[in-house]
């Protein structure tokens, strides 16, 4: 679970020297098979050789100014509809509850969700959190992205990997987001609390 972490810190606003967590990422990628750490060579190479200014402004470029995909996860899923003010309650008790410091972002930034992981003390809860609302936001996100070469958008198809690896054979069942429905509402739009998401395939 400890990956999870080290993924989170290249997810946040880039400050200081990367190269002890990519070292880090390198060898805990080395356990999850080769391609993934061929994937992830562009990604190093970003975060290693690109100076801290670059790798400031590339960020903005891709999550802030003409945003590719937005960071929330409540936000990808719900939109500014009132459903994601439950869920960022939710996640800010199952925050508080593990002890994660959120510093200035949202309990659903994905960063936070990340470390948040590690954390979470039942196993069930956790396979149930990833699978039912991280994977299903991680992927639409991989679809907003305008171009394949973004080094943010390797970072995320090298995560939805991972996690899909690390929690497969799940018996939960991942939401499927309505593309319709956000079509109609602006917005992205679910309509269900992920505390409740009990239902498995049998």
């Amino acid at each position: 679970m400890q990956i999870y972490n080290h993924i989170a810190h290249l997810f946040n606003y880039p400050k200081g020297d990367y190269r002890t967590v990519v070292e880090k990422l390198h060898l805990e990628l080395q356990e999850y098979g080769e391609s993934l750490v061929d994937d992830f060579l562009p990604v190093a190479a970003h975060f290693t050789s690109t100076p801290t200014p670059e790798l400031q402004e590339y960020y903005i470029r891709t999550f802030d100014v003409n945003a590719t995909c937005y960071l929330d996860i409540g936000y990808v899923l719900f939109g500014e509809e009132s459903k994601r003010g439950q869920f960022l309650l939710n996640m800010k008790s199952e925050q508080l509850k593990a002890a994660n410091d959120c510093g200035t972002e949202f309990p659903d930034h994905l960063p936070n969700v990340l470390t948040l992981l590690p954390r979470i003390e039942d196993p069930t809860f956790r396979e149930e959190l990833v699978v039912t609302m991280i994977l299903p936001a991680l992927k639409h996100m991989l679809a907003n992205f305008r171009t394949e070469e973004n080094i943010y958008r390797y970072l995320l198809k090298i995560l939805v990997e991972l996690l899909e690896t690390d929690f497969k054979d799940t018996a939960f069942e991942p939401y499927q987001i309505n593309q319709k429905e956000i079509e109609c509402a602006g917005a992205y739009s679910c309509g269900m609390d992920f505390t409740k998401l009990k239902t498995k395939k049998y």
